[in-house]
């Protein structure tokens, strides 16, 4: 028989728990999967690349199962994000730091290419951490930016935030669908 006290967390458990399914589900359907940026990137041996919000670092790990020499840096603001990162990185060549975004632990001009997938609506500071990125970009690096689109206002509101940083004349375009409700658009930016 169960007391009111353990009905009750029972009660707050489920819904907590179809909260976080649902979340979940929608990140699913309207977020595009980070390895989709892979074929846009020009992969070359020797690359040095960073993941600005890394997360679990998925998108790092298929990287470096594809090329030889190379070194990937990994940053997210979230400790524990970087604490699974490292329990599950096998390489040699594969870095992670915890780190705010808005203030790199890099020098200038460090990497050939940044990626982030599915960040710029996470932050509030979204023009310092993309200008941020252009200090540690090497000259004629590459920046890619991956965000789910639900519709043109979100197109609008990026391409405006894109008008307000360091880069110049970024291009932008829509990539087959890694999700189900969005459309996955791609900014490439160059320094």
């Amino acid at each position: 028989m169960m007391t009111s006290t353990t009905q009750s967390a029972a009660a707050f458990y489920m819904h907590v728990a179809s909260k976080y399914k649902r979340a979940f589900l929608l990140n699913r359907l309207v977020l595009p999967e980070p390895k989709t940026l892979i074929p846009e990137i020009e992969l070359s041996d020797g690359i040095n690349l960073l993941d600005v919000g890394c997360n679990n670092g998925a998108l790092l790990f298929a990287l470096a199962d594809i090329l030889q020499r190379f070194e990937f840096h990994g940053v997210d603001p979230n400790p524990k994000n970087i604490q699974t990162c490292n329990k599950k990185n096998k390489s040699s060549s594969i870095f992670f730091k915890t780190a705010a975004l808005d203030q790199l632990p890099y020098d200038d001009n460090t990497f050939d290419f940044i990626t982030a997938a599915n960040l710029l609506r996470n932050l509030q500071q979204r023009v310092r951490v993309i200008d941020e990125m252009h200090r540690v970009l090497k000259p004629c690096g590459k920046l890619y930016l991956l965000e789910g689109m639900l519709g043109n206002e979100y197109k609008q509101k990026y391409d405006k935030m894109l008008r307000q940083t360091k880069f110049i004349q970024p291009r932008r375009k829509y990539l087959s669908r890694s999700c189900l409700l969005s459309k996955s658009y791609l900014i490439i930016a160059e320094k």
